[in-house]
């Protein structure tokens, strides 16, 4: 089996995998602060 048609074969489990490691790194414990304050971004003041 080529490496093209492997990935077609399993393109939705690696993209299911791709969605939960953006997911996990979006939403660990550690990283609150920085997702508080990127979401802050769109109600400072231009300076």
């Amino acid at each position: 089996m080529s490496a093209i048609a492997w990935i077609e074969h399993y393109s939705v489990v690696l993209m299911t995998l791709v969605f939960a490691l953006i997911f996990a790194s979006a939403y660990w414990p550690g990283r609150k602060k920085d997702i508080e304050s990127h979401g802050r971004i769109p109600f400072e003041d231009d300076r």
